[in-house]
């Protein structure tokens, strides 16, 4: 090659625009959590009683420090290898638990290993191959956890474990999660804080009618019995066990009546001489946050209450502070947000530590004096803002003055991560224009001390669309935040079928000022197939506080309809807009919100898919239900309005069906129901069931699905030939 040739082709290179990939559904989907996700640090965290921080790059443990810019290996991956005496060996370096700067614990082939850093040993607690709901006590390693429908506890240093109940069977359950997970209950034991007592859940639930759900695993199929307490029906009858290590006995609280009462949000003193349980009635009017002796299972005294006359959802236990001894930090929406109250049992004394129209949404940690508290929270409502609840930032609480400061300033979702000695934060954030940052703040000020990652965007090589937040009127005049999606070709001057993805349902947001915005990739995906990607937070959603919440009482998804016919009302103002084809989908309160919209408004959509709907709150669990609806009995006129299999004949879209044939959150029967009401009235409907999976459909199989989902909306709203 001769020397011009060379140096046109060197001054051209930098000129050249790398071709851009198609985004496929498969790997929208596959590949979400992995390669098309801002990189990450995996498993960073602080090191328990040091100020500094370890996370795994490649087959190595690091270690970082605030005022050193290189971070250091800790141990690598065949080092731990050698340590470990099983011949089933690490395929990769696991997630870690620091116990203190010299050790780690990490779970492997059935086993808790604690590995010492200093003699590389490792010392090994193996558990039964069907062990589940493992408990770990952060300072003994004794381990709870359940084999079927009892609960055993391991020791450190003993041959065989200690079996806590023997009544297990079926109906009977011990120390897994009760009342369906609702009301922030996510397991079923609590280790006292010196771990000396183990307080767990026993649910009785042989009075709750049984339902099947069919297995084809196996030839002829079987059926798996669960049981499901429906709205209106029997419940179960929960009670909480104290097992004392020392003595081998086990005694129960005396929580009294009602039996069918919940029994929530359990927490110990910080001294562990007392228990605290959260009880709420039945009705979700009145709780009372109720100390016990756990010797005898004695009542001690009622700490606080709380009433509402539409409902009550605690979501947080009672947190005893270590450093002053009788206060405690309750979380509650009284006044309208979700905010920090400080009490003190001696005097009875509480004091409102955040307010404003803005929610705590998590507490990230305490200091070691217990002088301040950080917590997660959406931004507040400023004048001309319609809501901040796109928003998450972190905040120091002072405990002392009450003194509130906002630590992050830039916008978007902000998480963080409180190092053991309370000086510093991990703030890992994204938004619509930052894909992922991870940075130290000083937690007296926010302030900026060291980058630790900014993410590249995982989809610069591929060809997508633009995507924007935005605000609409909602039904009662509130401003409704909402998301919409472009295809990377859009032109103001064309025209574009809608596909409008809904939930709308308590707790859920979709609308996020973070990565995506909160949106799916295979919303993407399906923007490049000529799609405007619309979806809505309507009232009901979560973070707007309570009354934005409880507006929806006892007519789940009416509201909620009328909100996204709110939405769609936008729509069909902008002139690229092809008002004739708009298609909706949603999962689970989702499909039920398909199904209404559809239903109630024949005519103006396209096609509709229902994933998992809910077709009639009268089947729907107690715990939920109840909670928005009341009982069948109490609002019979809210029951019959919004069951929609009453209303099956209205349907003139068509609509797709999708239920899992093992679901136990929204039972098949709500979608079987609904298709023969369609049968008897000569109403044309589809429907296809997963068989085998529950309530979601996971893994590979999901890919199915969206395929499934893409193709009936394709099919009746496909973008018209130019």
């Amino acid at each position: 090659m001769n020397r011009p040739t060379a140096f046109l082709l060197a001054c051209a290179l930098p000129f050249i625009v790398p071709a851009q990939q198609a985004l496929t559904l498969r790997d929208a989907i596959l590949k979400a959590g992995t390669d098309l996700a801002p990189e990450r640090m995996k498993g960073l965290q602080w090191i328990e009683g040091s100020p500094t921080y370890s996370y795994v790059k490649e087959d190595r443990l690091m270690r970082g420090t605030l005022g050193k810019s290189m971070d250091l290996p800790i141990i690598d991956l065949a080092t731990l290898n050698a340590a470990i005496t099983d011949t089933v060996k690490l395929k990769a370096m696991p997630p870690v638990t620091w116990l203190d700067p010299e050790r780690f614990r990490f779970w492997h082939h059935g086993s808790f290993h604690v590995h010492t850093l200093a003699s590389r040993s490792t010392v090994v607690t193996r558990l039964p191959d069907d062990a589940a709901n493992e408990d770990i006590h952060p300072t003994t390693g004794a381990i709870a956890y359940t084999l079927d429908k009892d609960l055993y506890v391991q020791e450190e240093g003993r041959q065989r474990p200690t079996r806590i109940t023997s009544d297990g069977t079926d109906g009977i359950v011990n120390g897994q999660s009760v009342h369906r997970q609702e009301y922030g209950i996510t397991k079923g034991t609590f280790w006292s804080p010196t771990g000396d007592k183990l307080a767990f859940y026993r649910m009785d639930e042989r009075m709750v009618t049984p339902y099947q759900l069919e297995d084809i695993s196996t030839r002829p199929s079987t059926f798996d019995k669960i049981r499901y307490p429906m709205a209106g029906d029997s419940s179960h009858v929960v009670t909480v066990g104290i097992y004392d290590l020392k003595s081998g006995g086990t005694n129960f609280l005396r929580t009294g009546t009602p039996a069918d009462q919940y029994l929530t949000n359990i927490s110990w003193s910080a001294d562990g001489q007392f228990i605290h349980v959260v009880h709420l009635d039945r009705a979700t009017e009145h709780l009372r946050v109720v100390r016990y002796d756990p010797n005898t299972g004695s009542e001690i005294a009622t700490l606080l209450t709380e009433s509402d006359t539409v409902y009550l959802e605690p979501q947080h236990p009672a947190h005893f502070l270590k450093t002053r001894n009788g206060q405690y930090i309750w979380q509650s929406q009284r006044d309208g947000w979700n905010h920090l109250y400080r009490y003190d049992v001696a005097n009875r004394e509480v004091r409102q530590l955040t307010k404003g129209s803005w929610s705590v949404t998590d507490v990230v940690g305490w200091d070691p004096k217990e002088s301040f508290v950080i917590v997660e929270g959406t931004a507040a409502i400023q004048p001309g803002r319609p809501s901040g609840a796109s928003e998450t930032h972190l905040y120091r609480v002072d405990l002392r003055s009450g003194k509130v400061s906002r630590l992050t300033q830039e916008a978007g979702t902000h998480h963080g991560k409180l190092s053991s000695d309370g000086t510093t934060l991990i703030d890992s954030w994204s938004s619509l224009t930052v894909p992922g940052k991870i940075v130290l703040r000083d937690s007296r000020t926010g302030g900026l001390m060291k980058e630790l990652l900014t993410a590249k965007d995982p989809l610069a090589g591929y060809t997508v669309g633009t995507m924007e937040l935005l605000t609409v009127a909602g039904e009662n005049g509130d401003r409704l935040n909402a998301r919409l999606i472009k295809p990377s070709y859009f032109k103001e001057d064309g025209k574009y079928p809608v596909l409008i993805y809904v939930y709308n349902g308590p707790h859920v947001q979709l609308i996020t000022n973070s990565f995506l915005g909160g949106a799916s990739l295979w919303m993407l995906e399906a923007a490049e197939r000529g799609y405007l990607v619309w979806t809505v937070d309507g009232h009901g959603s979560g973070n707007r506080g309570r009354d934005f919440e409880q507006i929806i009482h006892r007519h789940l998804g009416e509201l909620e309809v009328k909100d996204q016919m709110r939405g769609v009302d936008f729509l069909r103002s902008l002139p690229y807009v092809d008002t004739t084809r708009i298609g909706v989908h949603g999962w689970s309160f989702g499909g039920h919100m398909t199904t209404a919209m559809l239903t109630r408004h024949p005519g103006v959509f396209k096609a509709g898919v229902a994933g998992g709907p809910v077709m009639d709150w009268g089947l729907y669990e107690v715990m939920y239900t109840e909670r928005y609806m009341d009982t069948p009995q109490e609002n019979p006129e809210g029951y019959s309005a919004t069951n929609l299999v009453n209303v099956a004949d209205r349907l003139q879209d068509p609509l797709l069906i999708i239920t899992g044939g093992k679901d136990d959150v929204v039972l098949p029967e709500h979608a079987l129901r609904f298709l023969k009401t369609c049968v008897d009235k000569g109403v044309p409907v589809d429907f296809f069931e997963y068989p085998g999976h529950g309530h979601n459909v996971r893994g590979r199989d999901r890919v199915h699905l969206m395929d499934k989902v893409l193709g009936h909306l394709d099919r009746y709203l496909a973008p018209r030939a130019e």
